[in-house]
């Protein structure tokens, strides 16, 4: 097991890993507002930590991420929330 997530949390969407190795993901419920989050998972020896990286709102932004995400080659994550398509997040890897 990489995580475990609070009760009433999970991901249900396949993950996508970056040229590192990270591993994102979105869950469709919990977070700080209840309407889902976009977390990272990234190896650390033999452990893995865990980053909460976006919490949905319910409002411009949508809620309960569906589908997954999509990596693209610059490192931006694209993926889709109830009725909405948008932009998730632009994630740079500064390394």
């Amino acid at each position: 097991m990489l995580h475990s997530f609070e009760y009433g949390t999970y991901t249900d969407s396949p993950l996508v890993m970056d040229s590192l190795g990270n591993i994102f993901g979105t869950t469709s419920a919990g977070g700080t507002n209840g309407y889902g989050r976009i977390f990272e998972l990234s190896p650390s020896g033999r452990n893995w930590i865990y980053s909460e990286l976006y919490d949905f709102t319910g409002s411009k932004d949508g809620g309960t991420p569906l589908g997954g995400l999509v990596l693209d080659s610059t490192g931006n994550l694209y993926g889709t929330a109830a009725h909405l398509w948008i932009e998730l997040l632009q994630l740079r890897r500064c390394l």
